[in-house]
């Protein structure tokens, strides 16, 4: 459901700039962690696009956005093309709309996306838990770093603190939107982009897109891929919380909120 009143042509032009930004995102303004996971804001302009365009316009973004990237940037000198990366960035781009579409006719929505946001966040920690207890090292940045008792004791309760402090940070950026959001009542609350972004970056980023680059990249070691992604999750999700909150609000000065 996008939220945003727009005739069909700003609807057009405003879709073919969201996707020459996550193009350019995703491609040229990233840092490379792994031969197979990369850090970008890409996420943050796919999450808003879907929010202000709806979820159609999202899913173009999320599908031209990759076919344009596999020509723009060959995989290994060629132009590989993955049908189920391809497909997958396109329920990307549309999800983040379909859930505001699921939760629209629901009271107190922003309890509903908080006990949401909360369980699937207990959900990463304990993964990465998990993963610190089993696993002898871990590769990040094309090192190899040996995971010892000191690291598998503080790196959970540092991933559980940054949890914390961002569940506390997204409560008071809800309040810091509230006064805006009194005028404007269709105009997504962190809580719910901050749900949003951890839907995407747990369905998608972690499991879906994994499996779709193993496939790609003849990887047979499902972690090699995951665990650096549950990593850059700590990352992602705050800042792709406050990235799409800020555009969501700056949009919204610019061009109307359906009622």
């Amino acid at each position: 459901m996008n939220v945003y009143k727009m005739s069909v042509l700003q609807r057009m032009v405003l879709t073919a700039l969201m996707l020459a930004l996550y193009t350019v995102a995703t491609r040229f303004v990233m840092v490379p962690v792994t031969p197979y996971v990369r850090l970008s804001a890409g996420i943050a302009i796919l999450i808003f696009s879907s929010i202000m365009l709806g979820p159609i316009a999202g899913a173009v973004v999320g599908v031209a956005g990759d076919l344009l990237g596999a020509v723009i940037m060959p995989y290994m000198g060629n132009v590989v093309i993955n049908p189920f990366m391809t497909i997958s960035y396109g329920l990307m781009g549309a999800t983040p709309a379909l859930i505001m579409i699921l939760f629209r006719k629901f009271k107190k929505k922003d309890f509903i996306y908080s006990i949401f946001f909360f369980t699937l966040l207990s959900v990463i920690v304990i993964s990465l838990t998990i993963y610190m207890s089993i696993a002898p090292s871990i590769t990040l940045f094309d090192h190899e770093f040996t995971i010892n008792l000191v690291a598998r004791i503080l790196v959970p309760i540092i991933a559980l603190i940054i949890m914390s402090l961002f569940g506390v940070f997204t409560y008071f950026l809800n309040k810091r939107f509230k006064k805006r959001r009194e005028e404007l009542p269709n105009l997504p609350s962190p809580y719910q982009v901050s749900f949003i972004v951890v839907v995407v970056e747990v369905v998608f980023t972690l499991f879906i897109n994994v499996f779709a680059k193993m496939w790609l990249m003849e990887v047979k070691n499902f972690e090699i891929i995951f665990f650096p992604s549950l990593f850059l999750a700590f990352i992602y999700i705050p800042a792709n919380t406050v990235i799409v909150t800020y555009l969501c609000f700056l949009a919204s000065k610019t061009i109307k909120i359906r009622e």
